[in-house]
């Protein structure tokens, strides 16, 4: 099913279906990793978890969302993080699209491995997320004009979006001028999926929304430096989404 015929397909659902922690067979609550949302950015009063859910699901490229159930205040606008300072998120929740993530365990290559093996690249694909000093256990490249991470989901998935996961520790405005293409044969990556124009701010979770499904087996995240710094990628983990795995 296309990206955009489930958002419809969502829509419909979401008229019949009881609040509940799955929001249709597509919004599911996500309580694996502790996100937060950006408090500078205003929630709007909303009757009901489903309306929250439908306006998502209307909204071109809005793939997640936060609800405060107690006070019925909805929020799909502004930045995502994730957070491992054990504090309380109050009474918001974080939902986003139930799709698969076929990475998890893909083959990942990279342009360049800073300080191996410390920064390996099946970190990008371990299926974790974890808060270590100097981004251990995040994959990371030398400072390089153009570094990229490639990773080959072998075989060919209708990606719909990339979730980046930034490094958690310290300088998350390395990541920028992000742009994520899609190949199905390797080398060869004739899609731009979209990008990240950044800069990142540390435990940043930025989802790259496709602008229409693209086949492909082939996922590269790179990088395009200026010629007077070059930042490396470092990233804690990379999801790639799809509703036909």
């Amino acid at each position: 099913m296309s990206f955009h015929k489930a958002y419809t397909f969502v829509i419909y659902l979401l008229c019949l279906s009881p609040v509940s922690s799955t929001i249709s067979n597509h919004f599911r609550r996500k309580t694996n990793l502790d996100f937060r949302r950006d408090v500078n950015v205003p929630p709007m009063l909303v009757p009901s978890l489903i309306d929250c859910a439908t306006l998502c699901a209307r909204r071109s490229k809005c793939v997640s969302f936060f609800f405060n159930l107690l006070e019925s205040l909805c929020q799909f606008d502004g930045k995502i993080y994730v957070s491992f300072d054990g504090d309380s998120a109050g009474f918001w929740s974080y939902y986003e699209l139930e799709m698969t993530n076929v990475a998890a365990f893909k083959p990942v290559t990279m342009s360049s491995e800073s300080n191996p093996p410390a920064h390996s690249p099946h970190y990008a694909v371990d299926d974790k997320v974890v808060k270590t000093i100097w981004a251990q256990e995040c994959v990371h490249t030398k400072g390089e004009l153009t570094p990229w991470v490639i990773i080959d989901l072998e075989a060919t998935f209708d990606v719909e979006y990339v979730t980046l996961f930034n490094r958690i520790d310290e300088h998350g405005d390395r990541i920028r001028a992000i742009s994520v293409y899609l190949g199905e044969v390797s080398g060869s990556f004739p899609v731009l999926c979209g990008g990240f124009d950044g800069p990142g701010e540390d435990a940043q979770v930025v989802h790259v929304v496709c602008n229409e499904p693209t086949s492909a087996r082939f996922v590269k995240i790179q990088l395009s430096n200026s010629q007077t710094f070059f930042y490396p990628i470092t990233l804690c983990e990379i999801r790639v989404l799809t509703f036909n795995a």
